[in-house]
């Protein structure tokens, strides 16, 4: 009979620590779970975050990715262990990556305004410099499948409704549903240009950006990146902040980068995809019972609360898209 390993408790991190202590050569060192799969590693009086990987092709992307932005002075990531030059880090079958540790002056929220600009910012320069980057490991990087993405969330949305009427009237549920339906066949119609492909983060939640001590923005965690137009990130980062600034387009077209794509149909379309629903809801109905109790005012506020304002958001959407048609 086989015995399942699992990634969890104090035996696996006791392992790890271990394993971690013999290859960095500090016996003193200590480990502190911080979620599955990341740690705080402190040794010889230096703190490192500590990450398991899936597999070691996904480290070396990553590795070789922040690496060479390194090079070309994009300083907004955070570098690896000097030990990454000498060795692989394999433990118990998965690569073990470690950088350099950050503290962070405040949380990171999209609440601020400052924060939303200066995210912004970092991303746009990191679609500008990831532009250029050339090499075998970016052919190893997927292109970006978003429309399809969008199709399988939407699916699935579709799918849950029955379960997740008892919690939400289906009033609302249909009309996210019917949104999101009508913007993915106007998607199908125009084309996505092409001429500035770039890797995209693929994840640019609140979370994923840090601010120094220093007041340094940096941007983190890498694993869903792909490569298209930058069109798509900025899309993904329209629809992280909008809840935040009332649905407002005149705020969203403030953030300056944003403000380009006022006349771009493209754009206008993807901004009434209710991303934010179908993948929030689509969480909430395959997670457990504490999940769903953590995060249920905040999804009413989102898909309820803010209704109105998100009409009153798709109506001038639409209108702006009925002019540049």
């Amino acid at each position: 009979m086989k015995v399942k390993r699992h990634t969890e408790g104090d035996d696996f991190d006791n392992r790890l620590l271990s394993f971690l202590k013999k290859k960095l050569g500090d016996p003193s060192a200590t480990l502190k779970r911080l979620k599955e799969g990341k740690w705080l590693l402190t040794t010889h009086n230096k703190k490192w975050f500590v990450k398991l990987y899936s597999n070691s092709k996904k480290f070396y992307i990553q590795k070789h990715l922040v690496d060479e932005l390194l090079k070309k002075n994009f300083q907004h990531v955070l570098p690896f262990h000097p030990i990454h030059t000498k060795k692989e880090l394999l433990f118990e079958g998965k690569p073990v990556g470690i950088t350099y540790w950050l503290d962070t002056k405040e949380t990171f929220t999209y609440v601020n305004q400052c924060d939303r600009q200066d995210a912004l910012a970092v991303l746009k320069s990191f679609h500008k410099q990831t532009q250029h980057l050339k090499g075998k490991w970016t052919n190893e990087i997927p292109p970006n499948k978003w429309v399809e993405k969008w199709e399988e969330r939407l699916y699935m949305f579709q799918v849950n409704i029955p379960f997740l009427q008892s919690f939400i009237q289906p009033f609302y549920l249909y009309t996210y549903l019917q949104w999101g339906k009508w913007s993915l066949e106007q998607l199908k119609k125009i084309e996505l240009p092409l001429d500035e492909i770039c890797i995209l983060h693929g994840d640019v939640a609140h979370h994923n950006f840090l601010r120094a001590e220093s007041g340094k923005v940096y941007i983190i965690d890498f694993d869903l990146i792909t490569i298209a137009p930058p069109m798509i990130d900025d899309l993904q980062f329209s629809n992280r902040i909008l809840p935040y600034i009332n649905w407002s387009l005149q705020k969203l077209w403030f953030h300056e980068p944003l403000n380009s794509y006022k006349r771009d149909n493209l754009f206008i379309v993807g901004l009434m995809y209710p991303s934010d629903i179908f993948r929030e809801w689509n969480r909430f109905a395959r997670e457990g019972k504490l999940y769903k109790q953590k995060v249920w005012s905040y999804l009413y506020s989102l898909t309820v609360k803010q209704f109105s304002q998100r009409m009153t958001y798709m109506q001038e959407l639409h209108n702006k898209f009925n002019l540049l048609k």
